[in-house]
């Protein structure tokens, strides 16, 4: 079985105009069409000296990466979460939003990339029902875009719940 199965062409349409502006934001370029906010396992935004000095060891490192793996499980629990690619070049660049074949495939794909060199094996979601997007980041911190703040409350308490930290910006 497929790892992802593209959508329709009608739920590519809707889920195009529900999120404007997805390349740009994937860029980590600010659209006025989002908000953003952060999970990470810190319960502050790190000083330049912490993020430095922080070291952790190889247990520590994988304490962290399961608490934002629980995170991702209990969010795919709670609604439904779709992956999206790029297709085409630079300002000819449209979203393409598949959903996973399996549900193994799910779990496998929300698994924390860990230690790679590149941001391409990063998790990006979004999140219909919550017109947001999710993005997995680096030094244990993942990013929401999100379009309207009354959904804040679900993530932090799916945060609570994985034992995280919701940040705002």
């Amino acid at each position: 079985m497929r790892k992802f199965i593209n959508l329709s062409k009608y739920r590519q349409k809707e889920l195009n105009s529900n999120f404007p502006e997805l390349f740009k934001i994937y860029g980590a370029e600010d659209s006025s069409h989002y908000n953003r906010i952060a999970v990470s396992v810190f319960d502050h935004w790190l000083t330049r000296e912490e993020f430095q000095n922080d070291y952790p060891s190889r247990e520590e490192h994988l304490q962290r990466n399961e608490a934002l793996y629980s995170f991702a499980k209990v969010m795919a629990a709670n609604t439904e979460v779709l992956n999206f690619k790029f297709k085409g070049k630079w300002d000819k660049c449209y979203p393409c939003f598949r959903k996973f074949g399996s549900q193994e495939a799910m779990l496998d794909y929300l698994q924390p990339a860990g230690d790679n060199d590149s941001s391409d094996k990063f998790c990006k979601l979004v999140l219909p029902e919550f017109k947001a997007v999710y993005f997995e980041s680096w030094d244990y911190t993942n990013v929401y875009y999100i379009q309207n703040d009354s959904v804040i409350s679900e993530i932090k308490k799916w945060a609570s719940e994985a034992g995280v930290y919701c940040l705002e910006y």
